[in-house]
Formats: C-alpha cells, structure tokens, sequence
C-alpha cells in the first residue's frame, strides 16, 4: 500500500528476488511527497529530524509565520512533541545518524547504477554546497560536517573567497561554507517513474487509482484488504502510505506515531547566472536545486499532520531569501509552487519491521525528508526483513515494536 519511492523500492526490490508483488495507490505512482521535493541523493543530510538545540529554535520561531520551522500548538500533538523532545540529545541524534548513513549511502550507490542503465531521471552527482551567511552558522555547519564525517561522508570546510569561488552564482552574503563532494541530485518524480518501470519489468503489479479504506483481520493476521477496486488478499500487507500511514493503521488497532510534515517548493525559470550543484542556504534553511530548465527552491517543515493548506507567507519567504542570495529579480514568479506532505516519526527514523499484529503486517513508513534519498536501501532491508533474510542493515533502530 503505497506507490510513493519507498514503497515502489520495496516493490522493486521484492520482484527481483522473484516474489509475487501487487502496489495500489490511491492516486498515480509517485504523486504523494515524491512529486515535488528537493530530489536531494545526500548523506551527508542523513540525520534524525530532532537534533541537539531544535527546540530553542522551533520555540523561537513557534509566532513566527515565515520561520522554516512550525509546530501546530494542538492538544492531540502533546505524545508526539513529548517524544521528540526526548530524541533530541546530541547522544540520541548521533546515534540516529549512524542509522540513517548506510541507508543513504547504499541509496546513492543504487540510484547511480540505475542511472547508468536508465538514463531518465536526470542523475547528477555535482557535489553540494552549504552557504553560510554568519559566523554562528559556519560554525553549526562545521559541526554538522564532524558528525558527517564520523560516517564516512568526505566534506571540507571553506572561508568566504573559496565558498564564492565554489559557487560564483551565491551574491548575498556569505562568511564561509562546507562543500561535500560526492552528494548528488534526481528527479523525485522522474526517478519513481523509473523504478515503477523497473519494478514491472520484474513482474510487480502496480495498481494506481485504487485506495485501500478497511481491512478483515482473522486469526492475528490481514485476511483481505478492502479497496476502492475490489479486494484483494496477500501473505504479507506492506504499509508504505506515508503521510497516510497513521490512519490505515488506526482501522487495524495501531497507534503509529506518524505525523504530517508539510513541505513546499518553489520552481523558477531559470536565470543568467544559476548554481552548478544544489546549495544549502543554511541560516534560511532553503534548499535550491537547479534543474534542466529551471530552478527548485524548497523549505520549511510544518507539523500540522493532514493539512496541505499552502501558507503564501511560507511560499514568500522561500522565494525572498533564495532570490536575495542569487540576485534574482523580485518580479520573476514561480513556474510552480507544490507542498507536500513528510511522514515524521518523533525520533526522526523510519519504521522498518513486522508489526506485533497482525503479524502478516509489515510497516515501512517514517521517513520525514529523507524518504528519496534512503528508498532503495529502506526497500532493500524491508524486503530482506520480508524474505526473511539476513539484513543488509542493522535493523534495530527502525524496529516497529519501539515506540
């Protein structure tokens, strides 16, 4: 259940090893919060959502309505928050980070030897550049890069002649940054297409327009799923909806702790002077990619669960402060503007792993802004979990039974 990248790299996965695989989707493969984000392929970003000193921050920005961090002030939030708040220790975080890398890591692998038999998703691996615009944030970005380093990602950090020289098209400020060389970027839309491809080539059968809504459990176990379509009946139910994830659950007795975190992008055309390689404007939180024939910017998280509302000071504020860091003409609209909604855990990783019950009910959801950039080592360890195989991962961490 679920045709977005980390249900259609399960998918894949799964067929490869020649099991018999049936995805439905509500709507089409790769429409969810694969469509618009960032298309970011870069571990040296695999880290937990909650980290050490995000909540001085997200209380600092909580009445601040273009801040890059909102949390919705509601009651039936307080479990989520109290869990968060517990995983942000510089302990917890970094251990979550030695979770998440191999992921990534494998990911990044797996994407370039796809694109280099399918070159349809617009792989690229030009580095990234975090652009840092005061001293205080060099020095986050600098300790971010220690942690990166301790999981093997290569990084360097830069002064403020040899930042601007790595990206002459940055014209605001900037005190320095960090270059990480071997990130990469994809089409998110672009690259679940080609892997749905790949997946039915394999032999998966992949069903889009068909919502699940119920389900029979008998004897512990999914006995049928019901859908829009008919219903259908499988030895093992992989719960891969996303955002989506939380209220599927509710109809079979759980209480996943999976929180929407909604997202936007912005796309502009693109102009005279557009970077070479994705850059992290750091103090603004906004990620700016460049494209074929045009230019993504995307930000801020806002913990609001089901509301895909588009927030236009949000939208604003992306669009200023990437134009005030490029000098791009205020009067240049947006192509496109797409919000999209992140599956967050309170500990910022995903869920990996049978449920207690039913017991033929594996969840495979969680994965907040990472989930592109860990989907095929997120299908890869959910189908050795499935097969029951020996794990390429270590999969304690995303265990199911954890929270």
């Amino acid at each position: 259940m679920g045709a977005g990248v980390v249900g259609i790299a399960c998918a894949l996965d799964l067929a490869r090893r020649g099991a018999r695989v049936t995805v439905i989707d509500k709507g089409e493969v790769g429409h969810g919060c694969s469509y618009g984000n960032a298309g970011w392929l870069t571990p040296c970003f695999a880290t937990p959502l909650p980290g050490p000193g995000l909540i001085a921050k997200a209380l600092k920005w909580l009445f601040d309505p273009e801040s890059p961090l909102y949390i919705q002030p509601r009651l039936a939030f307080l479990g989520w928050l109290m869990r968060f708040l517990r995983a942000t220790g510089e302990r917890r975080f970094r251990a979550g980070t030695a979770a998440l890398t191999p992921l990534s890591t494998a990911s990044l692998a797996a994407y370039e030897r796809m694109a280099a038999d399918e070159d349809t998703f617009a792989f690229r691996r030009d580095g990234l550049l975090v652009a840092c615009e005061t001293a205080a944030g060099l020095s986050a970005a600098r300790r971010e890069l220690d942690v990166a380093r301790d999981n093997g990602i290569a990084g360097e950090v830069l002064d403020a002649d040899a930042a601007r020289a790595r990206e002459p098209s940055v014209v605001g400020r900037m005190y320095g940054g960090v270059y990480y060389p071997d990130e990469a970027t994809a089409e998110p839309l672009a690259t679940v297409q080609m892997m749905a491809r790949l997946a039915a080539r394999a032999g998966a059968d992949i069903r889009p327009g068909v919502e699940a809504f119920d389900f029979d459990v008998a004897r512990g176990r999914v006995a049928a799923v019901r859908t829009t379509r008919g219903t259908l009946s499988a030895e093992v139910v992989v719960l891969a909806a996303g955002s989506w994830s939380r209220a599927l659950g509710r109809r079979l007795g759980l209480r996943l702790p999976v929180l929407g975190g909604k997202g936007y992008a912005a796309t502009v055309p693109r102009w005279a002077s557009v970077p070479a390689r994705p850059v992290m404007l750091l103090e603004r939180k906004i990620a700016v990619t460049p494209r074929s024939e045009s230019v993504r910017f995307a930000g801020t998280l806002e913990l609001v669960d089901g509301d895909l509302g588009v927030s236009p000071r949000r939208v604003g504020a992306i669009l200023r402060g990437a134009r005030e860091m490029f000098g791009v003409a205020a009067g240049a609209p947006a192509i496109e503007v797409w919000r999209g909604l992140r599956p967050c855990t309170p500990d910022g990783l995903p869920i990996i792993g049978f449920a207690a019950t039913p017991e033929n009910l594996f969840l495979l959801t969680g994965h907040q802004m990472l989930g592109l950039h860990t989907a095929p080592g997120s299908g890869r360890l959910a189908a050795d979990l499935i097969l029951g195989e020996t794990p390429s991962f270590d999969p304690a961490p995303f265990r199911a039974d954890r929270f």
